[in-house]
Formats: structure tokens, sequence, C-alpha cells
């Protein structure tokens, strides 16, 4: 009979406080800077391999480091950068506390931490994760808790493995026992539409994503970057019509596109094209821009007191960034023109001073006619010319432009988008760019596209007298540029639709569905009582014909069972055979088939088994299971057959 082991309470405290320790490099794993998170890991490291050894550091030091970190941290901080600095201390905190022996303080402070970790990273980011996250800890706090209680008593107190494991294993009902409670408060607790929190994130804007101007060569940054930047719920629709409108650049200086005296609309565009209704769940990006489909006409959001303005170029901003996760309601006309009559010709047409006189002898070289026919030559220039796609290597110098062109012709879409607006404006013809995205992977069971930072993108719009504002893409359509992240994995794609439910049913879940929400509950109340009866002997009757037919299925599918493997030993049978050299045709019985095979053991051995295939198989008998043996004795027998 085997002992029953013991073990000391101050060693299961110890290792639920490491494992709280290290949720906390989990949880904030790529959210602050990497070589910070190296060092305060390998801090962690050491504390575990110290532990082990008993070593300790004096309490002296560790509180001098936390303070010169503390001092050194928050010497430059700001209100636009505050969360990110104090996470990493917090951090910095809980790996100098491991270094240090632990008393019963030490242990409740490491904890207290680890909550404070926790919380923070809430304003970082907030999906599904977060909930296994959060399971978690409280699993591992609620454990480590009632052990310290053991050890504030006696660290010498030793419990059996079997007492550990009740526990434990009681100890883990208090996070499912809290779950009816929390789904009760989440639901009835009232909400707000104010960001309450929203200053200590400003520094939530991703550090390559989408900005306000378009610097040659930095594009390219964002299209390798595989982060979501929204998700649009909407109807499935051509490839060629996914432009998502973020902003419009109209002033250039030979490096970088920004843009310059944008005006509110003063009268309604009539827009004709196809309507699209879009709910576009925003991610805190950092910047002011709403996305939606090329052409944006209304976009339905309000946060507090917060509105978003539009400009006559079609594009809506905020007037501060978007700093937490936001939802709005997008109404698009699909077109490729703008109606306008007149433009600021002044605004459209300047250039860079420095300006090659090798440009210059390109543009007039693709001078048309008329100016659509010229906007058509340098497109199909740029486009199906000479120039391909790349994300390396740009020509990032002096003279960006030219060298791309007469160069190295290749780039991203700034290049070819910035090329087609100078050599358009150098033959007189007002052009801008617009920047958004383009493109996405439409996920079928959610509904939504799902838009990445990698699907940053320009293009061009060119202003064609007597049709305004029409759309040019210079890119070329290379297959790198549009399908190279237009797949997810099966695994990928399940948890990014549970992500979408997660985000649609519970961060957005707000005072309005609160109140349709208790309106349904009301209306439920007021259901007359032979009503409700009706409708529970319909809920009863269904169940129980589903439940019938599901007992009368699982009786006949023994039986199809059995014949599925009847098939599996006939195809393996025939296709053993066809290796040898013998193929049965369509029309060919088995028996003649057999017959037809010259080597006499071959011959007797297939003889066997079609005789037995055949005596049950044609005469709709149940295979038995010295049948079915028999038959992959004889398959085996082929096998080793030469």
């Amino acid at each position: 009979m085997n002992k029953e082991k013991f073990y000391k309470v101050e060693t299961s405290v110890k290792i639920f406080t490491y494992f709280a320790g290290l949720l906390s490099f989990v949880v904030l794993f790529g959210k602050i800077s990497y070589s910070f998170y190296v060092f305060t890991f390998l801090l962690f490291l050491a504390s575990i391999y110290l532990e082990y050894r008993k070593i300790y550091i004096k309490r002296v030091f560790i509180n001098a480091f936390a303070i010169l970190l503390v001092i050194l941290k928050f010497y430059n901080v700001s209100l636009e950068i505050v969360l990110q600095p104090a996470l990493e201390v917090l951090l910095f905190l809980q790996s100098l506390k491991f270094l240090e022996e632990k008393k019963f303080r030490d242990y409740m402070q490491i904890y207290l931490i680890s909550v404070f970790i926790l919380a923070g990273s809430t304003l970082i980011f907030l999906n599904i994760i977060f909930l296994v996250y959060l399971f978690i800890y409280i699993l591992l706090l609620n454990t480590s808790i009632i052990f310290l209680t053991y050890y504030s008593q006696d660290k010498e107190i030793t419990l059996s493995e079997r007492v550990l494991i009740r526990i434990f294993l009681k100890t883990s009902l208090i996070p499912l026992l809290a779950i009816p409670f929390t789904a009760l408060f989440f639901i009835i607790l009232p909400r707000t539409d104010f960001p309450l929190f929203g200053f200590l994130n400003k520094e939530a804007k991703a550090k390559t994503g989408f900005s306000e101007n378009v610097r040659l060569g930095e594009v390219s940054e964002i299209q390798e970057d595989n982060s979501v930047i929204f998700r649009a719920k909407t109807k499935k629709l051509k490839d060629e019509l996914l432009y998502w409108r973020g902003i419009a650049l109209n002033f250039f200086d030979g490096k970088t596109w920004i843009s310059t005296k944008t005006k509110k609309i003063q009268e309604e565009i009539i827009l004709k094209g196809l309507p699209v209704v879009q709910i576009i769940y925003l991610e805190p990006y950092g910047d002011r821009y709403l996305f939606g489909l090329d052409k944006p006409y209304d976009i339905n959001y309000q946060y507090g007191f917060t509105k978003p303005s539009k400009s006559e170029n079609l594009t809506f901003n905020l007037p501060i960034p978007v700093v937490s996760r936001i939802k709005y309601r997008v109404i698009s006309i699909l077109t490729e023109v703008i109606p306008e009559k007149n433009v600021d010709r002044e605004l459209y047409l300047q250039l860079p001073q420095n300006i090659s006189s090798k440009i210059k002898t390109l543009a007039f070289s693709l001078k048309g006619k008329t100016d659509e026919e010229t906007a058509d030559k340098i497109l199909k220039f740029l486009r199906y010319g000479d120039y391909r796609y790349s994300l390396k290597d740009l020509p990032v110098s002096q003279n960006p432009l030219e060298d791309f062109l007469f160069n190295y012709k290749y780039g991203n879409c700034e290049y070819f988008a910035s090329s087609m607006a100078v050599l358009l404006r150098l033959n007189g013809i007002p052009s801008r760019l617009v920047a958004g995205y383009r493109g996405g992977i439409y996920n079928e069971a959610g509904g939504y596209y799902l838009v990445r930072q990698g699907d940053a993108h320009v293009w061009v719009e060119v202003f064609i007298r007597d049709k305004g504002w029409v759309r040019y893409d210079p890119t070329p359509p290379s297959s790198y540029f549009f399908k190279k992240k237009s797949v997810l994995s099966k695994l990928e794609l399940i948890f990014e639709t549970i992500n979408y439910y997660y985000i649609n049913f519970v961060l957005n879940y707000d005072l309005k569905k609160q109140i349709a929400l208790v309106k349904g509950i009301s209306n439920l109340t007021k259901i007359p009582r032979a009503k409700f009866n009706k409708n529970l002997l319909f809920i009863f009757s269904f169940v129980f014909i589903t439940g019938f037919i599901g007992i009368l299925l699982a009786k006949n599918l023994k039986g199809f069972k059995r014949l599925r493997k009847e098939e599996k030993l006939i195809k393996e049978f025939l296709r053993i055979l066809e290796t040898k050299g013998y193929r049965k045709d369509e029309n060919e019985g088995l028996e003649e088939f057999a017959l037809k095979i010259k080597e006499g053991n071959l011959r007797a051995l297939t003889l066997e088994f079609v005789k037995i295939f055949e005596e049950n198989y044609y005469k709709d008998k149940l295979f038995t299971k010295k049948e079915l043996n028999k038959l992959r004795e004889i398959i085996n027998k082929l096998k080793g057959f030469s």
C-alpha cells in the first residue's frame, strides 16, 4: 500500500504565488516595451532560481531599486503617455518583490500588484481572451489566499496530497458560482457612454498604424502589421468594391502628403450608386478618422458629447482620438465618382519645389487629348507598365519619387499613388490622395469583414470636368498585396468569430440594450395564461418528437456504420488488386472480375473474398463480426502476395 504524501503549506503558497506572477507576464506580453519586458522577465526567472537556492536580496536594496526606477520612469511622463509606464513599473515592482524573502505581508503585496496589472491591462486591450485570464487569476488568487491563511497560522503546517487536491477543487467552484451573480450585475447595473478612464489610454495608437499623413516608405510598416483595425458588419461584396475611405490628402512636399484647408460640407452631395449599410467596430488606433466603404455618405455615431464632422471630401473625423473600441453605423454609396462642378485648382495643382525635369518630361509625354485620356494613360503606365509592387528596400532618399520612377521601379501603394497625382498635376489636372484600407477577409459565420492594418492602402482621386472626383488606383493588382493575408486558419476563424460576438454582445452592451431587455421581460409577464400554456405545450411536443426521431435514427445508424465498413473494405480490396495490374471495369461484376485473374493463388483469394462479400451485401444481410474479420484477413494476405 502506497504511503500518502505530505507537503508543507509554505511550498503550496510559493507555487501558486509564482504562477500568479507568471500570469502577469502572459497578460502584458506585447503590451509594453520589448526591452523592458525581457529585463523584468529575466528578474522573475532569477527569483525562481534564488528561491530554490534559498538566497534572498536584502530589502534595503530592493527598496532602493524600486524608488530609483519610479523616479526615472516618471521623470518625463505626460498625460499623453501614462498607462504603459505605469504597467511597466508595476511589473518591475512585482519582480523585485519575488527577489526578497517573503512573509505574509509580501505575498499580499504581490497579489495586490498583480490585480493592478490585470485591471490596467483592460485599458489596453479587452477581448474574449481576457475572460480566460480573469478566470485563471481568480482561481489562483482564491487558492493562494486559502493556503496563505494556513501559512499565517503556522508556516510549518503540512497537508496531505488528498487534502491539497480537495482544497483546490472546492476553491475552483468559487469562480463558477460567481458567474451567475456577475452576469446579473452586468445586466442590471446602469451604463454610461462617457469614457471615464479614456484619458489613461491616449498612447493606445498603434506605432505603425493609420495616421493623418502619408510619408513615402512608411506605409509599408503598416502593411506588415497583422493587427485588427476594424470589423465591418455588412453583406458580402465584390472585391473591387472594398475600398474603405479614411482621409483625403491634398498637399505634397516631395516626401509627405498632408491634409490642409479641409472644409465642412456646405450642401448635400447627391451620389448615384448602390447604397450599403455597415456597422463598424473600430479598434482604438489613436487617431480621429472614421472609416467606411467608399463613398461614406452618412455616419451615425454619438459617444458622450462627441459627434463626427463631415468634410466636403466625404471623410468623417472626431474632435478627439479614438482611444477605446467604438461602434458606429455607416451608410455608403458604392460609386467611383463624387459629383462636383468646381474645385480649388490652386490647392489641387500644388507641387513641391524640387520636381525634377525628368519627371516633368515623363508627365508631358503621357498627356492625352482630354483630362480623362491623360488620366487613363498615366494609370496604364504605372499599373501595367514596368513597375512592380514591393514592401522591401523602398526608395527612401532626398528624391524618393524620382528614384521610384527611373531607378528602382518598385514600391508600395503610396509610391504609385503619389506618382500618378504628381504626373496629373504637372499636366494641369487637379488630383488628391485618399488613404484608408483595401480589401478584408469576409467571415461567413459572423457576416462581417475583418480589416487589418496590413490592408492599409492609398489611391488617387482625379477631378474630371463634367463628372467630378473619379477614383483611380494605379497600384498593380499584385497577388501579394491583395491576397497575402486573405485567409485564416480554421482555428483562427473560430476564435475570431467568438471574439466578434463577445465584442458585439458584451463590450457593446449599453443603456439602450438594457432598456430593450427590460421591455422584453415586461412583455413576457403580459402573456395570457392560455397562450402561455399553448406555447409550453408546443415546446414539450417539439422536444418529444425530436427525441423520438433521434432514437429511430440512432438505431438505424448502427447498420449504416456497418455498411460504411463494408464499403471501405471493398474499396481497399479493389485498390490492392489494381496495384497488382488488375483493374475492375464499371460494368464488370465482381465474380467476372475475379475469374480473369491469371495467377492461381491470387485468383483463389479473390474469389474467396467475392463469395463472402456477395453472399451478404447483395442479399441485404448484415455482416457478422466474424465475416468482417475474415474479409480483413484476406485483404492482409493480398497485400503480402507477390
